[in-house]
């Protein structure tokens, strides 16, 4: 396979990419609170690696009754989510190479062709950050292109960066490297080495990749202001185990928006200003 740029060629990309300020481009529109929409951002995550049969059964109750955008889960559970999941429109997305993003290359193919073959529609790749830190940036390529030869469209393709691990400059490497081998989206982190996403992070991984990709929240997204804040930061999906939470905070937010336009009082507190922004006006 192809390392598709030299070193230099690599360097030369970065610079320019870096070149841009962080800030979410004007063409992107986060979705009102409590609508259907908002609902399709999420994630609802499942990755424990003591999880059980009736864990599973009910994230995918959970997903289903909310509708949200898909369940992730390990490889294990794909054929019970699927089974679980069919007849609705939510999907199940697997991750590969979890957590450590070390494993070797034949093993992330492996894994990521068991999972498609198993019923995944999406797949979450942990990029091997250790290389991308040693500058070894053909070989980052390489895997991630070898994952999306063996799991092409319509399959979506994740790339976790582990941001947590990686300088701003190495956020910018790997955005550009999951770009070019080919993925739909670049996501902040596990959730299992270090801080999760933050506003500062996901605006940067907006600003390198534009309108080329989209960029998945990820790692410590409990709430429902912490989701407004990633969204309107630029992530156009959130990864979280909190889903049910986050959709029970946004009912009774929009019940107090909608009690206070009605009556000229709030109920309750009123959300913060950057929740507001993000009610529906209908």
């Amino acid at each position: 396979m192809t390392t598709r740029y030299t070193q230099d060629e690599w360097l030369a990309i970065f610079d320019q990419a870096g070149q841009n300020p962080p800030s979410t481009p004007l063409g992107y529109n986060a979705p009102s609170v409590g609508t259907a929409a908002f609902a399709k951002t999420i994630d609802h995550t499942l990755l424990k690696l003591d999880a059980t049969e009736k864990q599973v059964d009910t994230l995918c109750k959970e997903a289903r009754r909310l509708n949200f955008k898909s369940v992730c889960v390990r490889l294990t559970w794909v054929d019970r989510a699927v089974h679980n999941l069919q007849g609705g429109s939510v999907v199940v997305a697997c991750v590969v190479g979890f957590h450590e993003g070390t494993q070797s290359l034949k093993q992330k193919t492996t894994e990521a062709a068991r999972a498609v073959d198993a019923g995944a529609e999406e797949l979450d790749m942990v990029m091997n950050y250790v290389l991308l830190r040693q500058k070894q940036y053909s070989k980052v390529y390489t895997e991630i292109a070898a994952v999306r030869n063996v799991a092409p469209h319509p399959v979506i393709l994740k790339v976790i960066l582990e941001t947590s691990q990686l300088s701003p400059r190495e956020i910018i490497a790997g955005c550009k490297i999951a770009e070019a081998a080919g993925a739909d989206y670049v996501k902040t982190s596990t959730g299992f080495n270090g801080q999760g996403a933050t506003q500062e992070n996901i605006r940067l991984m907006r600003s390198v990749v534009g309108d080329n990709m989209k960029v998945k929240a990820s790692g410590g997204v409990k709430t429902i202001n912490e989701c407004v804040v990633m969204m309107e930061a630029g992530a156009e999906r959130i990864g979280t185990s909190n889903g049910v939470w986050i959709m029970e905070e946004a009912k009774s937010l929009l019940e107090q928006v909608t009690h206070a336009a009605g009556s000229g009082e709030p109920k309750g507190q009123r959300p913060a200003a950057s929740l507001t922004r993000m009610f529906s006006s209908s």
